[in-house]
């Protein structure tokens, strides 16, 4: 019997270990499969930790140990337990995953709305953390809450720049810089017609991009790449910029620090500049307040008929109070030709 089982271990493991590799590669995409697994672990991780108060490496020791523990006994002391004993191994392993999943949000370590949903694991990594996907470097933007729009005591406010909370359930993967002309070109094969040849620089973020071009560009690299990719919604880009600040600009309130944050009119010499220079916000994102203005996926209709749509993020000709964390620009959907100093930022979900 003993044998047996032994065998039935040493070929059951493995073949288990790839039916799950090829489940997780087909739910979550094979390039996530890893990480996928790596957030299972975590979260027992955070659990065990909660349950017996201990720091994450010492939590990490004990699931080691039950592991071990577990393997010695379907490999060895199966056959020498009574029937008894074990039901109660299988009623205790059943007990530890129940209160896995039920003591996290009682003892708080998940179920905020502004944490996100304790069942999901993504919701609980560190702001700022940096992933490489398809050649771009992505930040990650943690679920959360935040007051969007500006109030009316705050210095260039505009009526359109409404007070309304949003509450983010998830995270998700805002791009570190703007797109730069390199990357364009490597998608799309050419840059947009009316982009000046004096600023194609390849680390210079790609611009004259119109919002059909945006749109474009997020497919097709959606389509060669290995994950989807689109533009933010306008509240999106507003809490990455903000990275949980509620000031006008990402630091703080002081226009005179802002030369250290964004190429704006007063340094910019009238020009972009290449991407990632300045200093980023507290989340690790670049040029959120200058360089070049982004393009949003909203669409805004005013009055009956006349549609806009939505850019967001001051630019190198802006002056200070348009590269406030709330200032928004719109452009006509009537208008033919491309906004020269709007670029492009994308986002993908976890």
């Amino acid at each position: 019997m003993n044998q047996r089982l032994r065998l039935l271990a040493l070929i059951g493991v493995p073949l288990l270990t790839l039916v799950l590799y090829a489940l997780l590669s087909v739910l979550f995409g094979e390039q996530n499969t890893l990480w996928t697994a790596g957030m299972f672990l975590a979260l027992l991780d955070r659990a065990l930790g909660v349950l017996v108060f201990l720091p994450r490496w010492l939590s990490w020791a004990v699931v080691l140990f039950f592991l071990a523990a577990g393997a010695r006994f379907l490999l060895w002391e199966n056959g020498k337990v009574s029937e008894g004993q074990r039901v109660a191994v299988v009623v205790t392993a059943a007990a530890m995953f129940l209160l896995a999943a039920v003591v996290p949000p009682l003892f708080g370590a998940g179920g905020s709305p502004d944490r996100g949903a304790w069942w999901r694991p993504d919701s609980y990594r560190a702001p700022g953390t940096e992933r490489v996907s398809d050649g771009i470097s992505f930040v990650w933007v943690p679920a959360g809450r935040f007051t969007m729009g500006s109030p009316n005591t705050e210095s260039g406010h505009n009526v359109d720049e409404v007070r309304r909370e949003v509450v983010f359930p998830r995270g998700l993967w805002v791009s570190r810089n703007e797109i730069t002309v390199s990357q364009y070109k490597k998608v799309m094969e050419k840059l947009p017609e009316i982009m000046a040849s004096s600023f194609e620089n390849p680390d210079f973020p790609v611009i004259g991009v119109s919002y059909e071009e945006a749109l474009a560009f997020a497919a097709t690299l959606s389509k060669k790449g290995k994950a989807n990719y689109r533009l933010p919604r306008e509240d999106e880009w507003e809490y990455a910029c903000r990275a949980g600040s509620d000031t006008p600009w990402s630091f703080g309130g002081d226009a005179a620090q802002l030369p250290e944050h964004a190429w704006f009119a007063v340094n910019s010499d009238k020009k972009p500049h290449p991407v990632g220079e300045l200093k980023p916000n507290g989340w690790g994102i670049y040029d959120m307040h200058g360089n070049a203005a982004e393009w949003c996926s909203d669409v805004e209709i005013r009055g009956k008929s006349t549609t806009y749509r939505v850019y967001r993020g001051g630019n190198w000709e802006a002056d200070a109070a348009q590269c406030r964390s709330a200032a928004r620009g719109i452009f006509p959907l009537v208008q033919t030709h491309p906004a020269q100093s709007v670029g492009i930022r994308i986002v993908h979900e976890p």
